[in-house]
Formats: structure tokens, C-alpha cells, sequence
């Protein structure tokens, strides 16, 4: 309450309580609504008082967008020509002149969070025999800082785009082929040829079209890369067997091609599964088919099955908008959960090795890996939305310094640093023998004809078998990852494959963003914690976000107006219509006159020189009280005989007693 004068403690204490005590008729309804209406007026001013306070409850500090900024970023690694590098030595063939990852590197790691990309999404049209993601463009958010990717709003320029659609078929497979150790009671790996089912003007053909491939073989879920290069006949070098010459496997048409592209590019991968083979799994899922039959764990035939995949692996740089409305924190990648049984057949086909059994899980990161729902775009994943400039996503390439490249014209890649490095990262690459790395200088890592298994238990085979130059043991979570999107209502095969794209490109891009040497400018809007009394991200009240509304009682009414506002415009609008109401009252139940108030002008002409005057405006404020009664008393003074008049007196008037009991002659 307020204690200033009049303060409303002043206004009970000498208004209403004497009203109350001297008024014996406090029930009747004339006496009942002065109370009333004075009290209410009381409870109002009371609340108005508090009006800072209550408009204060509906500020709370919440992001709104910046001012847009422009910032220095590195994106990228810079396309040289013919020239020394930094390394001082002079190269003849134009590259991005970086040091390559070693040898599948990425494939062996993950990253501890998730950080949300940006995605262009376009729904494949549906090919009978093809499970398709569809269109997915996808860019990395050039900030090293975790806090400042997600806090972006907005983001205009250059920025690295990959390309990241995977269809999948069922393959057809001849001259089936089981490769053993040396002993002839392990099998190592499958060969054959493998050619598509399904013919599609998107899928880059394979030459020849029946491609030959070695893959290696596990337990748990393994990608082998089909060849990528001209290997030729030291494609795989083991002693006990003759390898025919390799050739380009296939791949699929990158959405930054333009129409006179002729280059080859992208690659293609044979998903080998032995869990898989139940009959009920094939025809639910036509895209898979049997493979062949191996000897598994303990000696016990196995029955492989497999499925074909393409994808474009090219990345570019381009002119793109990003966006998103709202701040969204990065994820933990994944969790690890700890099954009831305590020990787990072991994930290779070769040593009996058991363990901790457990599971990765990923509830945080599969809505950001899953497709959209209809109608509905990449921001209510909780991701970036990916928009080209008005050039569009395919551009001619460009040698120049500086510029994103062009692919090599040459089909066999056999320099690392001729691709991008998020191409060189996502590519399995087969690695020959040290013996074998002089004969063709500089060419001892080659793209394709590489397998890896999704299992860190087979990582203890490549020492063993010395099978470390055509597969690898990769990580559990890489096989947890595959199993939850390929089982989800949403999953695919295709959708699987391309989440473990997605999570081995991030991690090597982030690896890789402050070793960049190409900067370039852009326009940025973020989000900034401020005080506001609007809607969450600088939207209005009640709109797309009110339930994430804070604020006084916002919950209860689930953001959709600002309550302390509310109050505060009531109150204000009561007080008004009591006002109104005491207005028409008065206007009632007095009288105008000449002269101006009655009352008022009575205590003008009244003087101490009239006796009994006093006691008769005394007696006069009992309103409510009996009117015989009040003669009754009135008598016992002797003052009710008294006559009184008016007279002028000088420019005014007074009053004067003109007989009766009650005066002692004129006043």
C-alpha cells in the first residue's frame, strides 16, 4: 500500500470506519453501496499502485534476433594451381594441397555431441525396385564454437555443401567366391561381380557394368566400397590367390552437376549382412538379396545378404542461406545402455570373445537424422533450413584460384588432395601392402575396394589375419546407428547409410574448420538474451511457440496473451465503469443549483452567530435515521421551532432567525 497521503490506510481509517460506526442503518441498501462502491474503488487504486510490478512479471530474458552483422568465417581449403605449397615444394598438379587423414581414419571415431546441420530437402519420386532418401543437400555450420552454431538465426554466403542423397537396390550377384587363410578354416572375405537390377538416369554406370569386388566379411553389419579406381592387378595383394584388374564401381549423379558434366563421380557399396537372411527380412525388404553362403562363428554356414547403394559424395561450395527460428542446443550424440545379460557372443567370426554386453542409443540424434514429417520442413527436426542463392545448386566448375575445384578429369583418384577433404574423409581406401607402395610412386592409397565392419571387437582381427589392408573394425555405435534408423517406422537401408555418412562428414569437417584457409564474408543474425515482454524468438504472443511462453501464469494459459498485461488493462477498465457508476449516483441523488453546492454554500452563510445552528446540522446528517426520532430530539434541545431565513448582507448573504425557540434574535 501506498503511504502517501491520501493513502488508502488514511482512507479506511477516516472515511469508511467512521461511515460504519456512525451510521446504525449500515444494512439498508443505500448506506451498503457506499461501502461497497467505496471499497472497490480502494481495491483497484490498491492494485493500480502495483502496476510497474505486474507489467514488470510478463519481461523475462529470453533470445530475440540481433541486428544483422557481417563476420570473417573459414570454410574451406583454397584451390591451388601449379605452384610451390606451404610446404615449399613444387607441385605440378593443381590440388586443395592438404594433408590427407590417414587411411579411413574417421571411420575408427566419433564425436562426444551432435551439432545440427543445415538441410535442402526434396521428396524422390517413388521408382519401383529403389529405396531413395530423396534430394538431401547438407552444410555444415562454419563456427568452431558450439554455443555460437546454436545461437545462428540466420546465415548468408559461401559455405560448404555436400551432397548426401543414397538410394539403394537389390543386386545382382555371379561368380560367387569364399577366400580363406591359409588354413583353409577362416573365411576372410567374398568376391565376385555385382551389377545393378534397376536402371535409373541418376545412378552413374558402373564400368563394366559387372564390376568385380573383394569384400570382407564379419559378424556385425559391414560397408564395402566398390572399387572407385583403375587398380589394376595389385588390387589386392595376398599370395594365395590371383586378383582380376578393378574398374569403376559406380556411383550417382551429384545435384552440383551441370547438364555437360562428364566426369564419373560418387560411389557405390555392397551392405553385407548375415543376421539379416531370414526369408520374412527379404521379402519385407526387396531392396536386399542372398548373397552367398560363408562359414560364420565356430565354423557354423552362414548365409550373406547384401544390398546395393549409390551415392554422389561431391561437395562444393556455394552462395547459401541458412536459417532456423529458434535456439536449439547441441545434443549428445549418443548413450551408451548396459543390457541385463552380462555377456555378449563375441562380434567377429574368427576368436571367442566375450564381454560387457550393451547398446548405443540415440533419442537425442534420430529426429535430426530422420526424414521430416509431410508438409513439414527441416526446422521442426531441429535443424537448419538450406536455401541456394538464386544461381542455383549446379554451377559450372571452375579452376580458378581460390574456387571449390573442379573433379579430376582422370578416373583413377589416386591424389588424396585432388578431392575435397570431406570427400577424401567419407571414402573407404584401400591401402597396398608396404611392399607394394613404390612400384606406382605416390599411388598407394586408392579409393574403393575397401571394406569396413561396424564393430570395434573386429579391430583385434586386422593384427591377427593381417587382413588390415582391405577391412577394418570400425565403432559399436556405427552398427547401433545403422540397426535404429533402418528398423524405425521412418528407416530405410538408404537413410541408415546416409546417417553414418552424416555423422563421419560432421565429425571430420569440425575436426578440420581451424586448420581452413579460405575466409570469406557473410551476413549473420543471431540470437541474444534480452528482456522482452514478446513472444520466445521475437514472435508475437501466441503464436508458433506460446507454449514455450514464460512469464506470469503463462502456462495456465499456455502463452496465448501476457498476463500481467491482462490485469492490469481489467483492473483499469473496472475502475473506469466504478467510476462511471459513483458518477451517475451522485448525479442522482443531488441537486444543482444557483449557487453551487448546498451544502458548501450552507457553511458559507452559516455563523457561530446563530445559536442552535450547530445542532441542527448535526442532527441533519442522520439521513437514514427514523424522522420521528429525529423530532423527538430535535424538541428536547428546543430547537425545533426554530425559523431561520435568508437575507443579502453587502454582496453575499447570511442567515438569520426570524423566531422560535431555538435563536437568541437576528445572527
Amino acid at each position: 500500500m501506498r503511504a502517501t497521503p491520501p493513502s488508502t490506510t488514511e482512507t479506511f481509517l477516516n472515511f469508511i470506519y467512521p461511515l460504519i460506526r456512525n451510521t446504525p442503518g449500515i444494512r439498508q441498501l443505500s448506506t451498503l453501496s457506499v461501502v461497497s462502491l467505496t471499497s472497490l474503488v480502494v481495491l483497484t487504486s490498491s492494485i493500480l499502485g502495483f502496476t510497474s510490478t505486474i507489467l514488470l512479471s510478463d519481461v523475462v530474458v529470453q533470445p530475440i534476433p540481433s541486428e544483422s552483422k557481417e563476420v570473417n568465417v573459414t570454410i574451406d581449403y583454397i584451390w591451388n594451381e601449379n605452384g610451390a605449397g606451404p610446404d615449399e615444394i613444387i607441385y605440378e598438379a593443381r590440388d586443395f594441397r592438404y594433408t590427407p587423414a590417414q587411411a579411413n581414419s574417421y571411420w575408427k571415431t566419433g564425436p562426444a555431441n551432435f551439432p545440427a546441420f543445415a538441410e535442402y530437402f526434396v521428396e524422390a519420386p517413388v521408382v519401383p525396385g529403389i529405396v531413395d532418401t530423396g534430394t538431401t543437400l547438407r552444410s555444415f555450420i562454419p563456427f568452431s564454437n558450439a554455443d555460437d552454431r546454436s545461437r545462428l538465426r540466420y546465415y548468408k554466403g559461401k559455405a560448404v555443401v555436400w551432397d548426401a542423397r543414397v538410394v539403394c537396390q537389390k543386386p545382382q550377384i555371379s561368380g560367387f567366391s569364399v577366400y580363406t587363410d591359409d588354413s583353409g578354416n577362416v573365411d576372410l572375405a567374398i568376391g565376385g561381380t555385382v551389377r545393378k537390377t534397376v536402371s535409373s538416369d541418376m545412378i552413374q554406370n558402373a564400368q563394366p557394368e559387372a564390376t568385380a569386388f573383394f569384400c570382407g566379411i564379419s559378424d556385425a553389419i559391414s560397408i564395402c566400397q566398390l572399387p572407385n579406381s583403375d587398380i589394376g592387378s595389385v588390387g589386392i595383394h595376398l599370395e594365395y590367390y590371383e586378383w582380376p584388374p578393378l574398374a569403376y564401381g559406380g556411383g550417382l549423379k551429384s545435384e552440383f552437376s551441370t547438364a555437360d558434366r562428364k566426369t564419373r563421380n560418387g560411389a557405390a557399396y555392397l551392405i553385407l549382412n548375415q543376421t539379416f537372411g531370414q526369408s520374412s527380412f527379404l521379402d519385407e525388404n526387396p531392396e536386399w538379396t542372398e548373397i552367398g553362403n560363408a562359414k560364420g562363428n565356430q565354423g557354423v554356414e552362414i548365409t550373406i545378404v547384401g544390398t546395393l547403394c549409390y551415392t554422389p559424395l561431391d561437395v562444393v561450395d556455394r552462395d547459401v542461406e541458412i536459417s532456423r527460428a529458434q535456439t536449439q542446443p547441441e545434443t549428445e550424440f549418443a548413450s551408451y545402455q548396459v543390457l541385463a545379460d552380462p555377456e555378449r557372443d563375441f562380434d567377429g567370426p574368427f576368436l571367442g570373445i566375450n564381454a560387457v554386453k550393451g547398446i548405443y542409443t540415440f533419442e537425442k540424434v534420430l529426429p535430426l537424422l530422420l526424414p521430416s514429417e509431410p508438409n513439414k520442413g527441416p526446422e521442426s527436426r531441429g535443424i537448419f533450413n538450406l536455401l541456394p542463392s538464386e544461381a542455383g545448386w549446379a554451377i559450372p566448375e571452375s579452376e580458378a584460384v581460390g574456387s571449390d575445384g573442379p573433379w579430376p578429369s582422370r578416373t583413377n583418384l589416386t591424389r588424396p588432395d585432388q578431392l575435397h577433404f570431406l570427400a577424401d574423409a567419407l571414402h573407404l581406401k584401400y591401402r597396398k601392402p608396404y611392399a607394394l607402395q613404390f612400384e606406382d610412386e605416390g599411388n598407394y592409397e586408392l579409393y574403393g575396394n575397401f571394406s569396413v565392419s561396424l564393430s570395434e571387437f573386429f579391430s583385434q582381427l586386422e593384427v591377427a589375419y593381417d587382413i588390415g589392408s582391405y577391412i577394418i573394425g570400425g565403432k559399436d555405435w556405427q552398427q547401433d546407428l545403422f540397426s535404429a534408423v533402418k528398423d524405425h517406422p521412418k528407416g530405410n537401408v538408404a537413410l541408415a547409410l546416409q546417417s553414418i555418412l552424416t555423422v563421419i562428414a560432421s565429425n571430420a569437417y569440425y575436426n578440420n574448420l581451424q586448420l581452413l584457409p579460405r575466409q570469406e564474408t557473410v551476413s549473420v543474425v543471431t540470437f541474444q538474451n534480452v528482456s522482452s515482454p514478446g513472444g520466445p524468438y521475437g514472435t508475437r504472443r501466441g503464436g508458433e511457440y506460446s507454449l514455450k511462453q514464460q512469464g506470469l501464469f503463462s502456462n495456465r494459459v499456455k502463452g496465448r496473451f501476457p498476463v500481467g498485461y491482462s490485469i492490469v488493462a481489467s483492473v483499469l477498465c473496472f475502475q473506469i465503469i466504478l467510476a462511471a457508476v459513483i458518477l451517475v449516483r451522485f448525479l442522482r441523488e443531488t441537486t444543482l443549483t444557483r449557487i453551487g453546492d448546498p451544502w458548501q454554500a450552507l457553511a458559507q452563510v452559516a455563523t457561530e452567530e446563530f445559536e442552535g445552528l450547530e445542532t441542527i446540522l448535526e442532527l441533519s446528517k442522520r439521513v437514514d435515521t427514523d424522522r420521528e426520532a429525529v423530532a423527538k430530539e430535535m424538541k428536547s434541545l428546543g430547537v425545533d421551532e426554530t425559523l431561520v431565513g435568508v437575507e443579502q448582507h453587502d454582496r453575499s448573504t447570511k442567515l438569520i432567525h426570524r423566531g422560535g425557540r431555538g435563536g437568541a434574535g437576528e445572527a
